[in-house]
């Protein structure tokens, strides 16, 4: 990989411990940062909370790469719950509820990147082209020059947070808004839940973007970043075909017999050539309900996905007919509660629907007969598609989920 080691290294002031619980005493080793101290560039660190939000933020300059962060959370004087959130909302952990005085420390890797495609010297000299970004990706925290930790719930405790840049296995994400970082209130998808689903030795860099197809995820040059930035032994996840049927889009649109498996061949070959690991993964099921069933919306590009799995011998998820088994074990009347927009949405989840679904992901990736080599979170329980929990009552609650911006255009993909 030509990646320079300068991208992949740390900026000055890492590796660096933050002090956030006023109570404890600083030393040599650690920085002091207090609730009024918003981000500054020069400095390097900082608070980036949202406006009129639940978080607390906290923002430190970093170059591209992976880090090992370390959190320790408590109250000395009262019980805690806090969710641990990472860039546009990734979950990397189950909330950890603490009791009063009880403290735990816990790990996790996050992955950084900026919009720059550095294949060469000549692009680590300034001169390399970029992602285009679209919508308000340049106002979010996935492609800045920063990692941002942030903690969220009823009653957060942050005493420290310690960050350390270190080379990790990656799994690398390709996909459309239905698996993209969601940052939007009531909105989200299954890669940024996935995380939290899985052992604290792998970092999880999520490329999916809403809207994108195969074909545009080529000429924004989303799929030359994502192969840019991986390493041989690392997993590519890869989920579209729901922007990918669309005839009303005649250029990015594939039919499911022919171009479609052709590009999903030549997406997966691509990984495949640079020694990374391949899942193929098909689409999520729109909740189109029809005498208490779902039809399939996706025919074709679901089967499709399943016979290019088996010709490459590649690991296969069958998010279609997972996804169908939740929708119709939820029914027609509480199934809307898995969905965004207050259950108006169709084809886009909510935190309940996106937790529900990276669990049946973390389920197939963690199995010994993926080959994958990847262990799940040690807390971690399958889910039963057909049993599913209920959605005013399961992991997380409406506290946990953390309120960022809202979405500024309807996502695509319906």
């Amino acid at each position: 990989m030509a990646q320079t080691a300068a991208s992949e290294a740390s900026v000055t002031t890492l590796p660096q411990r933050f002090l956030l619980d006023p109570a404890l005493k600083a030393d040599a080793t650690a920085v002091r940062v207090t609730p009024d101290m918003t981000y500054d560039a020069t400095r390097g660190y900082g608070f980036t909370n949202t406006r009129d939000g639940n978080e607390v933020a906290l923002a430190v300059k970093a170059a591209p790469g992976d880090y090992r962060v370390r959190v320790t959370l408590g109250a000395k004087k009262a019980e805690s719950r806090t969710s641990i959130w990472a860039e546009d909302r990734r979950l990397m952990l189950a909330p950890v509820v603490l009791k009063k005085s009880e403290t735990k420390t816990v790990e996790f890797i996050v992955n950084v990147r900026d919009a720059a495609v550095i294949t060469s010297e000549q692009d680590a000299k300034g001169k390399a082209p970029r992602v285009g970004l679209r919508g308000d990706e340049d106002i979010g925290r996935t492609w800045d020059d920063r990692l941002t930790i942030a903690f969220s719930g009823p009653s957060p405790a942050v005493q420290s947070v310690e960050i350390t840049p270190i080379k990790a296995r990656r799994i690398l994400i390709a996909g459309d808004s239905t698996v993209t970082d969601q940052a939007g209130t009531d909105y989200a998808s299954w890669g940024q839940m996935l995380p939290r689903f899985l052992a604290s030795d792998v970092s999880v860099a999520n490329h999916a973007r809403s809207g994108e197809t195969m074909k545009s995820f080529v000429t924004s040059l989303r799929w030359d970043k994502l192969l840019s930035d991986l390493r041989a032994g690392d997993v590519v996840l890869m989920q579209f075909g729901h922007n990918d049927q669309k005839k009303q889009w005649p250029r990015t649109y594939v039919d499911a017999e022919r171009s479609y498996p052709a590009w999903l061949k030549a997406f997966a070959t691509d990984a495949q050539t640079r020694g990374a690991k391949v899942v193929l993964i098909s689409p999520v099921s729109r909740r189109s309900f029809q005498d208490g069933k779902i039809t399939n919306t996706l025919a074709g590009y679901d089967d499709a996905v399943r016979k290019v799995a088996a010709e490459l011998n590649v690991p296969f998820i069958d998010l279609t007919a997972k996804t169908k088994t939740l929708y119709e074990a939820l029914g027609p009347e509480i199934s809307p509660l898995a969905f965004g927009n207050n259950g108006q949405d169709k084809t886009h989840h909510n935190a309940y629907g996106a937790y529900q679904i990276a669990n049946y992901v973390a389920q197939a990736i963690t199995d010994p007969q993926s080959g994958l080599g990847l262990k799940a979170a040690p807390d971690f329980t399958a889910f039963d598609p057909a049993h599913p929990a209920d959605p005013k009552h399961y992991d997380l609650t409406p506290a946990d989920w953390p309120v960022m911006r809202e979405a500024p255009a309807k996502i695509s993909g319906n």
